[in-house]
């Protein structure tokens, strides 16, 4: 058995598990006992929930509040957590493993560009990441369970469990919801959207992120103490910077697009006070990127809405996180290119530091495969169905990128098309990090080059 195991690749480990995970959910969510109406769910939709959970996603096929019981809610929640810990996990290890095959020197510069010393414990590391994310998601139900069980009446359970559900999708950015308008009747309730939005947001920044931010203020509260403390550098890691930022900037841009977009829209924005319309743009802004809930009925968004959306779909949240897309710092990187090659100079730099030529490579491949897979499954989808293609191109975009966002096509599409929506939603969680693996771990040494030859470019 060890031996296969060195022969197996891990990226496709990660896969291989993920399957597994996958199959195990279909199994059970097939089962009478996690329907409310008791009969066996078919073959189409317990593979397409569970794998929308085992990924985040939160696309539903079904109405998740009235098709399943208790039962199958804590299957689905249980995938979630599943599938959020393992994409944390396998992406944040699989980035130490690279880090393990580089020179020495390599890994000193890197672990102190990464606020990282010593040799990194793998048991440690999954401690780590399963505490952090339990302490959010802790933080989360608290909130959450307080608003229902005070606010709205519910029973100490009722408030327990959908307190605890939500507050695991949010953080898992699945984007699962116990009611069949997602979030929409809390619309004008702050103390519901902030929180989700918020934890939401947390879980998309990532686990390097979150893990350098907690670093950092557990040393400057023991400086201030007067503990002992480690010298940090001043500077953030690059990784952390881009993120941060960049993450700044879609919140704020994508906020601003949908306002001045839906501000007067009867149907969705209209109706509510200033206050109300800033608070939901801004949950609007920050689901397409992640968790995929919805406050306001997207079919009520003008078309024009849905675009932007699909940008911010396409983009994603930071890397070894449970938000989707091709991740933010390969937007960055892709447009770092495009700004150096604009400005006619050879080096890619991002703030004081050059990017390596291998990173550009792969920033490259992962947006050419995930726009490829895209453009494929919008045709077919185009050539089977009555959708219009901008419903079509917009639910493609929530299942290749995880989001979980829905114009009304998953749930009114047959059989086939589900199974395919669930092997995108495979493809867009497992693949950019098994893919992104395999381009930084396979490094074949060539030991000579081709001749030079320049085709014509635009």
């Amino acid at each position: 058995m060890s031996d296969l195991k060195k022969q197996i690749h891990p990226s496709r480990l990660i896969v291989l598990a993920f399957m597994g995970v996958v199959a195990l959910g279909t199994v059970l969510l097939m089962m009478p006992f996690t329907s409310l109406s008791g009969t066996p769910t078919s073959f189409a939709d317990a593979l397409f929930t569970s794998a929308s959970a085992v990924t985040v996603t939160g696309l539903s096929s079904v109405d998740t509040a009235l098709h399943w019981n208790i039962y199958g809610h804590f299957v689905i929640a249980l995938l979630i957590q599943i599938g959020g810990f393992g994409i944390v996990g396998f992406a944040t290890l699989l980035g130490y493993l690279v880090d393990g095959r580089i020179s020495l020197s390599s890994r000193v510069s890197a672990r102190a560009e990464a606020t990282v010393s010593g040799n990194p414990d793998v048991r440690k590391l999954i401690t780590s990441i399963l505490q952090m994310m339990l302490f959010f998601e802790a933080l989360l139900f608290i909130f959450l369970f307080y608003r229902f069980f005070t606010e709205y009446g519910y029973d100490f359970q009722d408030a327990v469990g959908h307190g605890a559900f939500h507050a695991i999708s949010a953080f898992n950015n699945a984007g699962f919801a116990l009611y069949s308008d997602s979030l929409m009747s809390f619309a004008r309730d702050s103390w519901i959207i902030v929180p989700i939005f918020v934890g939401a947001f947390m879980g998309s920044l990532g686990f390097p992120v979150l893990a350098e931010g907690w670093d950092r203020i557990k040393n400057s509260t023991n400086k201030f103490l007067g503990r002992k403390f480690v010298f940090l550098p001043v500077q953030w890691s690059l990784n952390s910077r881009i993120i941060l930022w960049a993450s700044l900037v879609l919140v704020v841009g994508g906020t601003a697009y949908v306002a001045i977009l839906e501000w007067n829209n009867p149907r969705t924005l209209g109706p509510l006070d200033p206050f109300t319309k800033i608070l939901d743009s801004i949950f609007a802004s920050i689901m397409p990127r992640t968790a995929g809930f919805n406050a306001q009925d997207i079919t009520a968004m003008h078309p024009s809405t849905w675009l932007g959306m699909d940008l911010l779909m396409f983009i994603g949240g930071g890397s070894a996180s449970t938000a989707g897309g091709i991740k933010i710092g390969t937007a960055v990187v892709l447009a770092y290119i495009v700004f150096t090659e604009i400005r006619g100079e050879t080096a890619v730099n991002i703030g004081n530091r050059r990017l390596p030529r291998s990173i550009q490579r792969q920033a490259l491949t992962i947006v050419g495969l995930t726009a490829s897979v895209s453009a494929f499954a919008i045709v077919i989808m185009r050539l089977t169905t009555e959708f219009p293609l901008d419903m079509i191109i917009f639910d493609v975009l929530s299942a290749v990128c995880t989001v979980g966002l829905s114009t009304g096509v998953t749930m009114d599409m047959h059989d086939p098309g589900k199974v395919m929506f669930a092997i995108l939603m495979f493809i867009g969680r497992v693949g950019p990090v098994s893919m992104a693996t395999a381009l930084a771990l396979r490094k074949a040494k060539r030991h000579f080059e081709y001749p030079k030859e320049s085709p014509l470019i635009g």
